[in-house]
């Protein structure tokens, strides 16, 4: 919560545009408030890509169920284009949540940004490390 009392809502920015892959930053809550918000902002900064998406999620400091479902949408409009979402360097106890409904079995879940960039990268050379 803010000094205002108010909580922060979800920001995205976008770091880089590395190799085959966009790079960017999730911050803050992604709730039932800022959910549809935090997805619609996803999809404008990768649209007109080709590129994989990695989403550097440090920042995050909560994910309600409405989040995980924005994640999973953004990961099938992704997917619809040849395309993939990895998500990486996630507080513990949020990847704990992904784990817990399997999201990591949908969405690829990295300890860091270059292991995320890495896998990015191998799979969209057609070297798949997964």
């Amino acid at each position: 919560m803010t000094s205002s009392g108010k909580f922060n809502l979800a920001e995205v920015e976008v770091l880089e545009s590395r190799g085959p892959t966009l790079l960017l930053r999730a911050r803050g809550r992604i709730d039932i408030h800022s959910a549809n918000l935090f997805e619609a902002d996803v999809l404008r900064a990768t649209a007109g890509s080709e590129s994989d998406v990695v989403v550097e999620a440090s920042d995050i400091t909560y994910v309600s169920s409405a989040g995980l479902r924005a994640f999973l949408r953004i990961s099938r409009t992704l997917g619809r284009n040849q395309r993939n979402l990895h998500i990486c360097s996630l507080k513990p106890y949020i990847e704990q949540v992904f784990v817990i409904v399997g999201f990591d079995r949908v969405i690829p879940l990295h300890a860091d940004v270059d292991s995320a960039l890495t896998a990015a990268g191998d799979r969209s050379s057609g070297n798949p490390s997964q």
